[in-house]
């Protein structure tokens, strides 16, 4: 029995305190939020390619989850894609395509 009532109490113990829900995006203003709220970027990129076989060939990467397109350019342009493209080879110049803002 006394199982019971402690279990009773501790529960009465925790509906007591109140949830207080925060619509933020009504309840902030708009700097505030855009500066709590940090901005994600997405960026496709193009390796120029050099290999045996071929010079000039092209392979094409992209990446989501960046904070910023200077980012985006530095990651992708380390994750070089021209070892697994049709001719392989190394990069020797790259350029970002495209980076938009996601939200």
């Amino acid at each position: 029995m006394s199982f019971f009532l402690i279990i009773l109490l501790s529960l009465n113990v925790f509906a007591s305190e109140t949830l207080v829900e925060v619509d933020y995006i009504r309840e902030m203003e708009d700097e505030a939020y855009l500066q709590n709220n940090p901005r994600i970027y997405r960026a496709e990129g193009e390796h120029q390619c050099q290999s045996a076989e071929s010079i000039g060939h092209t392979c094409k990467n992209l990446g989501v989850n960046f904070s910023d397109c200077n980012v985006a350019f530095y990651s992708l342009k380390r994750d070089d894609c021209c070892s697994g493209s049709k001719y392989g080879g190394v990069s020797i110049g790259f350029k970002i395509n495209k980076c938009t803002n996601i939200f």
